[in-house]
């Protein structure tokens, strides 16, 4: 039976609330795992229903998923010849259950016992048409993991569009109403061509942070689809299809700028990178160029481009230029190291203590140093440090960033000195020491104030606390 503080906001009638949808192409001994965390779920079996779509799978998966359905009555297996994406099995699942929610799951992932349960009480309670779910990787897959620390009831739009991942779950109603489907074809992008659709039709966008309901697998065999290669002209189309969608929106025009300048920084800009952009053929390189100028043209005009924070502006003027040379150049400037930080939110705790959290990013071809934060006395005479910690598992690669964890202590809070404390973050690389001012938070709110303390964004957008005396 369901349990919990929401479990009575399940439906009982004779659909069910939650349609779980699964592709599936060889994915054995991994279909286990995701199987096994179906059976687990605390929402009652009546509750939910599976539907696998076996795409053609020869690694014996098929007859797995037909031995578990004939235990398992809310499961349902369908065979089909190999269609080769995973857009047409998910668009058969669509059309072929009837659960007043809908939930894509990879065959090689893992839900927890709670996940749906918790995903349709939140959707019910909150009128939520999408709702994402609190993400982690696992096996050495990295997610980053500020998206999903906190619920979210209400999601801006440039928010949302920074996960295009299909894992999520989906009214059925703004599916089936608005025609919302995965493109047929094999595209790269797909999921985010599907999103966008719904993104931009949902009355509400939600996510549900706090303990992870879903867990991404980085598969042994590295055939998880997203990692194969792409083209860059596909993979770019499939991005100005994304941003057709958007501008055809109608949104505010600064919903509308922030959008499409996040995924022009994280789709287009990520290729400039340190590192990477040296490794590819000259030729290779050319043809990144060549799409990513014919996008800068349709969605990106320089108040676009004005939006990005360093060093993706600069990049960004770079590609408008086709200038691979200096490209390359930059990319070196850029293996320096060097810290970027934001405040990005806080709450005290019950021994009176105060937990910050810090988005962080670091640029540099090095492993991921350990990360202080830094209060200076603006007076310049005083400064406290404080440790803190990211608890994803960082990989080695060239700009790495995540969310950043860091307790000031009772005793030093009533230590800090009475005036004003600027925040920055700050390590050692090499003998080196490298330092970053804190920014304010773009949109998250700052820590509670008392009569002694006052956290505040000042007027050059950076991140400090006023102490009384």
């Amino acid at each position: 039976m369901p349990h919990g503080p929401h479990a009575d906001t399940i439906s009982s009638d004779d659909a069910p609330a939650v349609s779980v949808v699964v592709p599936v192409f060889n994915a054995m001994p991994y279909l286990r795992e995701l199987l096994d965390s179906l059976a687990a779920q605390d929402l009652e079996a009546s509750a939910f229903e599976v539907f696998l779509v076996d795409d053609g799978s020869t690694d014996g998966g098929s007859e797995y998923m037909d031995d578990f359905a004939t235990r398992h009555p809310n499961v349902t297996v369908h065979h089909q010849e190999n269609h080769g994406w995973p857009g047409q099995p998910r668009n058969l699942g669509i059309a072929s259950t009837t659960g007043r929610y809908v939930f894509f799951a990879d065959a090689d992932d893992v839900l927890a016992p709670q996940a749906l349960r918790e995903l349709v009480a939140f959707a019910d309670i909150h009128g939520s048409d999408v709702v994402i779910p609190s993400m982690a990787g696992t096996h050495g897959r990295v997610v980053p993991p500020w998206l999903y620390i906190k619920t979210d009831v209400d999601v801006a739009l440039p928010k949302a569009f920074k996960t295009l991942a299909p894992q999520k779950l989906y009214r059925r109603s703004l599916l089936v109403d608005n025609d919302i489907l995965f493109p047929l074809e094999k595209v790269r992008l797909e999921d985010g061509i599907f999103n966008a659709q719904a993104y931009l039709l949902a009355k509400r966008i939600s996510v549900l942070g706090g303990e992870t309901l879903y867990f991404l697998r980085n598969r042994d065999d590295g055939q998880n689809i997203s990692s194969g290669g792409f083209d860059p002209a596909g993979y770019t189309g499939s991005l100005a299809s994304i941003c057709d969608a958007v501008v055809a929106a109608s949104l505010a025009p600064d919903v509308t700028a922030d959008v499409l300048a996040g995924l022009y920084r994280r789709k287009c800009l990520k290729i400039y990178t340190p590192g990477r952009f040296e490794r590819y053929s000259e030729k290779r390189r050319q043809a990144w160029l060549e799409a990513h100028g014919a996008f800068i043209e349709r969605f990106i005009p320089e108040s676009v481009e004005n939006r990005l924070a360093e060093p993706y502006k600069s990049r960004s003027a770079l590609v408008r230029r086709k200038d691979a040379e200096a490209l390359l150049d930059l990319g070196r400037n850029e293996e320096d190291p060097r810290v970027t930080a934001a405040f990005w939110g806080g709450r005290p705790l019950e021994d009176g203590s105060l937990e910050l959290f810090f988005e962080a990013s670091v640029v540099g071809r090095f492993e991921m140093p350990s990360l202080v934060c830094e209060l200076r006395h603006r007076d310049g005479n005083g400064l406290m440090a404080v440790p803190v910690k990211r608890d994803q598992r960082i990989q080695t690669v060239y700009s790495k960033a995540g969310l950043f964890r860091g307790i000031l202590t009772a005793q030093a809070l009533n230590d800090l000195r009475a005036g004003t404390h600027d925040f920055f973050l700050a390590t050692y690389i090499d003998r080196k020491y490298i330092t970053s001012r804190v920014r304010r938070p773009e949109s998250s709110g700052l820590p509670i104030t008392d009569s002694r303390m006052h956290f505040y964004g000042t007027g050059q957008g950076n991140f400090s606390l006023s102490v009384a005396n």
